[in-house]
């Protein structure tokens, strides 16, 4: 199956204590963006770390920020219920795309503080498990994901908005959702509106005009300096044009040698209308 994710070179979760004004409660940070527990082949996190590392935390407020493919139920759950059993008021923030058992972990969250970016994806889905064995070996296993599915299936309803027959049914489908209809579901409590770039510098239009583009160019542009930029380009379009005009005017005739001859002013708008086409 292709992988909907990259390889790290090793897994990423980071705690922090955060930087709040004075009239604001102290909290910790916490980062889950990787695999959660034994991945086998790719670096990933495991909750034998990771809840030690909770039950560490001492800060009014954990906030949890999220962008994983999920991973494994076990370690899942362990991560789960570090968290809602932790003292601090927990907050989860879904930033990137937040899918399986990383969605588990959302959930864990204090009622009404569950944010979503609405760029971000929201993926829930039945458990899954590869099995070798004989059909009665495989009758079992298959009973043992029924068993995690309903406890899975028992957080989900604890958020859920729908009926469990609904719930089923996208757990069936394998759903994918936008950070709205995670909210229309229950799942997310507040959709956040990314920075969605104006306008950005345009790379390309400094190249072609022989230029080196400046370091840090493709930058989101403010509303205010989008609309500088704008007068700007038409102020160079305004230029270029006439000098577009003046490079089809016909050289002026000169006396002499014609072929060793040459009309630096006819020229130098040549030399600068040209790099653009």
């Amino acid at each position: 199956m292709r992988r909907q994710f990259p390889k790290a070179e090793r897994a990423f979760y980071e705690i922090k204590a955060a930087v709040r004004a004075e009239d604001e409660p102290a909290a910790t940070d916490l980062w889950i963006y990787d695999v959660i527990g034994d991945d086998w082949l790719d670096p990933s996190l495991t909750a034998k770390e990771l809840c030690r590392r909770i039950a560490e935390i001492d800060t009014p407020e954990i906030v949890l920020h999220l962008a994983s493919p999920g991973g494994s139920v076990s370690d899942g759950l362990a991560i789960y219920n570090a968290l809602a059993s932790h003292a601090a008021t927990v907050s989860s923030r879904i930033e990137g795309w937040t899918a399986s058992m990383a969605t588990i972990l959302a959930l864990a969250a204090d009622p009404g503080r569950i944010s979503m970016f609405d760029n971000s994806m929201f993926m829930i889905h039945n458990p899954l498990m590869i099995s070798i064995g004989d059909a009665h070996q495989l009758r079992q296993d298959a009973d043992w994901l029924d068993q995690v599915g309903a406890q899975m299936r028992s957080i989900y309803m604890g958020r859920c908005r729908k009926s469990e027959e609904e719930l089923r049914a996208a757990l069936d489908a394998e759903t994918w959702m936008s950070a709205d209809e995670a909210a229309q579901w229950g799942f997310v409590d507040e959709v956040v509106a990314a920075k969605h770039a104006a306008a950005a510098f345009d790379v390309s239009a400094m190249e072609a005009l022989g230029f080196r583009a400046p370091q840090g160019a493709g930058r989101t542009l403010s509303t205010e300096n989008e609309s500088k930029l704008v007068d700007a380009r038409a102020l160079i379009d305004e230029v270029l044009a006439t000098l577009d005009a003046r490079a089809a005017e016909p050289v002026p005739a000169t006396s002499g040698d014609g072929p060793r001859t040459i009309n630096w002013k006819a020229l130098a708008p040549i030399q600068l209308a040209s790099p653009r086409h």
